[in-house]
């Protein structure tokens, strides 16, 4: 397996266990756990993909103002 599918692979299962943990409510409430979320996107450790997968609402920049 080169790098760049290891790399692949760990962000899949980062994901999916933060999905799980966003559905068990360990980022808190939905509010506060989308805004997570979304500093992840801005910092570049989640991708808009990412985020899409674990809250399943796609992401806004213009929505960051509003929660």
């Amino acid at each position: 397996m080169n790098l760049q599918a290891m790399i692949a692979e760990v962000q899949r299962e980062l994901i999916e266990s933060w999905k799980n943990q966003y559905n068990w409510g360990w980022f808190g409430k939905k509010e506060e756990a989308n805004l997570t979320f979304r500093s992840y996107v801005q910092q570049g450790i989640l991708s808009k993909e990412g985020y899409k997968e674990i809250t399943g609402e796609d992401y806004n920049e213009t929505s960051l103002n509003k929660s």
